[in-house]
Order: C-alpha cells, then sequence, then structure tokens
C-alpha cells in the first residue's frame, strides 16, 4: 500500500505525549514500538506496531519520562503488539533503518545519476534518479560571505527516455554583471552582455542564504547556535521560470517531460555539497510555497534532499480554485510530498537576521511575532531518538510525534496548521541535537494537526510515494 495512506508511519519506536488535543484519524504503524502516554490523544483508526504497542503514563523507550496518562483508542482491541513489519518496497524487502536513510542519499556509484542503470529496478529505489529535476552545488556554493561570484549552481533536467542524455545541463537563466545588473541571456561575443562581462551564474529561483538553528547548536543555553549555510528555492520564481518560453525559461522541459512522461516537471531533488562541520549546516529552504506550482496541477509537486529541509511561511494552502488556509479543509490544496533528513517549519515572519537570538518566552531580545502558518503536505523525515542518557535532553525524550516537525520561534500566540501523512524512516544524519523542552530554543504553538483524507484509497498521491507491504522472512 501506498505510505502515505497511514497518518503516522514509524520505522522506529513511535511515542506520544501531546500535550493538546489531538484527534489522529486515520491509520498509525510502527516497525518498532509504540507508547501513547498522554490523555490528549484519541486514536479513531487502527494503531499497530511490531513490538510492543503500550498505552502507559510511563515511556518504555525513555525510563523517567512520564506523559498525562492513558489515551483514548476508539476502536476496540487497539493498539495491537506483534504485527508482521511493513518492508518500505523501494528499498528492497527490509524495513531497517539504515536501507530506508540511503533512499533520500545520493546514489551509489553503480547506480550514479545519469546512467542506464539509475534507471533500473534497483537504481530507481532512489529518489534523486526518479526526480524531474536535480539542483546541486559546489562545496563553496553558498557564498554567504558576500556577493557570490562565479558559478556555484548546478541545474539538470532528468529524463530516462532521453538516452543517452539522461542527465541535461539547464542553461543559468541569470547573469549579474562585472559592469552592474544583470541578464537572463548571455552571448560569447564581446559586450556589456557577454561571456566576459559575467560575475556570476545562477539561476532566478535558487539563491544562497545563511541563518541559525538554535536547537542544532543548543548545548544547555549556551550556543552558539549553528550556522545554517542553505540552498534556498523559490517556488513562486520557479513556476514563473517552468512557464517561461522566452531565451532560458524552463517551459521546453515542461514541455518534454509531457510528451515523455505524460505529466509536467512535478519533482526536484537537491543536494546541498557544503561540507557539515561543528559550526556549519549544509541545508535546503522553501519559501514562497503557498501555492504549488500551478504548471504541475493537479499533479502535485514533491521535493527531496538529503540534507535538512527548512519550509518558511505555509506551503500549499491554495490552488487556481480557491484557499484552505487556516483550515483542517484540503479542498484547495494539490498532492504534495516534503521528503529530507529533518523538517523545521519556519513561520511566515522567521527573519534571518534575528535568527542568531534564540526567540522564546523567556528572553528579552524582542524576536518577531509569529504568525499562524501551515504546512498541507506527506512527509518523510528522520528524526532524534529517545536515548537512556538524560543528559542528553529533557530526560532523553525524543520529543514524540508531536515535536516531529522542529520548530526555532516564539510560537505561543499562534496556531501551526499541518494537514497530511507523517512518517519517520530514520535516525537523522545531519541534524541531529537533541529536543528540548518547549521554553528553551522554542516555545510551542497551538497544534491542529490531521490526516490528509486525499491520500486514503491510494488517490491523489504525491510524487515519488514510496509503497509498503508486509513480508515474510524464510
Amino acid at each position: 500500500m501506498p505510505l502515505f495512506e497511514f497518518a503516522i508511519f514509524y520505522n522506529l519506536n513511535l511515542e506520544f505525549a501531546a500535550a493538546q488535543t489531538l484527534n489522529i484519524r486515520g491509520p498509525v504503524f510502527s516497525n518498532g514500538g509504540l507508547w501513547s502516554g498522554s490523555t490528549s490523544i484519541t486514536f479513531a483508526s487502527t494503531v499497530s506496531a511490531v513490538g510492543m504497542a503500550t498505552n502507559s503514563t510511563r515511556d518504555p523507550f525513555c525510563p523517567g519520562y512520564t506523559g498525562s496518562g492513558l489515551s483514548t483508542y476508539s476502536l476496540p482491541n487497539q493498539p495491537t503488539s506483534g504485527n508482521a513489519p511493513l518492508a518500505i518496497l523501494l528499498a528492497g524487502t527490509n524495513s531497517a533503518s539504515a536501507y530506508a536513510e540511503s533512499l533520500i542519499n545520493i546514489p551509489p556509484v553503480n547506480y550514479a545519476m545519469g546512467t542506464a542503470p539509475a534507471y533500473s529496478l534497483s537504481g530507481s529505489v532512489y529518489f534523486a534518479n526518479r526526480a524531474d529535476l536535480y539542483l546541486t552545488n559546489t562545496p563553496t556554493g553558498t557564498n554567504w560571505g558576500g556577493v557570490p561570484t562565479g558559478t556555484n549552481l548546478f541545474l539538470y533536467y532528468q529524463d530516462p527516455l532521453n538516452a543517452p542524455n539522461y542527465l541535461t545541463w539547464i542553461t543559468n537563466d541569470f547573469y549579474t554583471l562585472k559592469t552592474g545588473g544583470w541578464t537572463n541571456c548571455i552571448a560569447y561575443a564581446t559586450g556589456v552582455y557577454s561571456i566576459t562581462n559575467v560575475k556570476y551564474a545562477g539561476y532566478s529561483f535558487v539563491t544562497n542564504v545563511l541563518f541559525w538553528d538554535w536547537r542544532e547548536g543548543w548545548h544547555g543555553g549556551s550556543g552558539p547556535p549553528k550556522a545554517v549555510q542553505a540552498v534556498q528555492l523559490d517556488l513562486v520564481k520557479l513556476n514563473k521560470w517552468l512557464t517561461n518560453s522566452a531565451v532560458n525559461g524552463g517551459s521546453a522541459y515542461n514541455y518534454l517531460s509531457q510528451v515523455h512522461n505524460g505529466r509536467p516537471i512535478d519533482s526536484i531533488y537537491i543536494y546541498n555539497a557544503v561540507p557539515q562541520t561543528s559550526t556549519i549546516l549544509p541545508a535546503i529552504r522553501v519559501v514562497n510555497g503557498a501555492r504549488m506550482l500551478p504548471s504541475s496541477e493537479p499533479y502535485g509537486f514533491t521535493l527531496a534532499t538529503a540534507q535538512p529541509l527548512y519550509i518558511q511561511g505555509d506551503y500549499n494552502v491554495m490552488n487556481a480554485f480557491g484557499s484552505s488556509i487556516d483550515s483542517p479543509s484540503v479542498v484547495y490544496t494539490e498532492p504534495a510530498a516534503l521528503i529530507a533528513d529533518s523538517i523545521s517549519v519556519l513561520s511566515d515572519n522567521w527573519a534571518d537576521a534575528n535568527s542568531s537570538t534564540s526567540h522564546t518566552s523567556t528572553d528579552t531580545s524582542g524576536g518577531p511575532t509569529v504568525t499562524t502558518t501551515e504546512i498541507n503536505a506527506a512527509c518523510i523525515a528522520g528524526i532524534v531518538p529517545s536515548t537512556n542518557n538524560a543528559a542528553s535532553t529533557a530526560n532523553g525524550y525524543s520529543g514524540g510525534v508531536e515535536n516531529y516537525f522542529r520548530l526555532l520561534e516564539n510560537w505561543s500566540s499562534a496556531t501551526f496548521w499541518y494537514n497530511g501523512s507523517i512518517v519517520a524512516l530514520f535516525p537523522s544524519k545531519y541534524a541531529t541535537n537533541c529536543w528540548q523542552q518547549t521554553g528553551n530554543y522554542y516555545t510551542a504553538p497551538t497544534r491542529k494537526w490531521a490526516f490528509d483524507t486525499n491520500f486514503a484509497g491510494g488517490f491523489n498521491l504525491p510524487p515519488l510515494t514510496p509503497t509498503v507491504a508486509n513480508y515474510v522472512t524464510p
């Protein structure tokens, strides 16, 4: 069955201790164990685990951590333990988190991008080999210290039916000039708009940004916050490029996708090659995503990356027919998915310039006021699992499903709406610092979360949706 038919699917131990009301209306499954320990949670569908499923005050996976009490199960005989594991089929008949985590990474050499084996049955397990667009940079690609120079971003169109040019480099459409200004097209002849006058070659919908993450640099509150060097994708500008038939516009690639795939471009894989260090976190950020790519309606849009993903502002809350913003309705949304090492949500009012200071209810630095924000997308990401080392976090607790989405602001007066499917497949490899209680680097919002019923029955699924199935080891 499609993975996003679950309201919540964990390949690891699954824990719930939400302090606010949380009504979970879709099926829940864990390939590990499961603990529910909050009187605020109600499960309206099946709740299943391969390991022990426990409804109790104490968390069996995190000694010393307790919730508010027993959760409510609307169906009889729930939750159930001892179920057969569900394999993520794209990773083969194995549910191990290492296999699942490999799906979001750059493929190994024997299935390298742009080669014929990449599109074989075994090579197509990797999201990078299945996406229509591939965006990457150089190891020094963010150039956040000043105005960028040279060429550090590279975009490719990927088409398994376009042999032997499976990956086609896409000509830059944004050039800053040594003599000032910018243009979307250059020539090799001499003059103002010539290649000899180019200072920087890039793309109109991609920029390099620097901001700060206090969770990743918390260290007991002493910091410093970790510097996030991110490749930033602007969905409004990406759509303009995809529908632009002028020189260096993207409509030709959109047309080619229609001819070969029967649909427009509907997915992108982004890899940030900036090395991770003790002070630098390579990441991806998406902005202006309130509306999915109109060129892809009603097919939807999926973004995948191996690195942490930050979503700034509302995401997929409207289409050509209306808006579902600030509501549990998904009438005016499109099938969407976000796939990453971790997913952090930044409000509409997030300001990079202020992010070097932690803004919670206890500080006095006067950070920006968070406004209500909504995300409508199926999500696959890693988590930082619970640990027995109580010194590493608040009693070693993972944060539970209620903190699957990572927050960095004072949300105490705001609501975080979410409609989708929550999937945790592996321990995060990049964003690995532990969750801390609300009131430290963030303050919790009012959470109004729901399963997107558009995914039920296998309909209206996002592009690149993985599938799962029971398997039996001989």
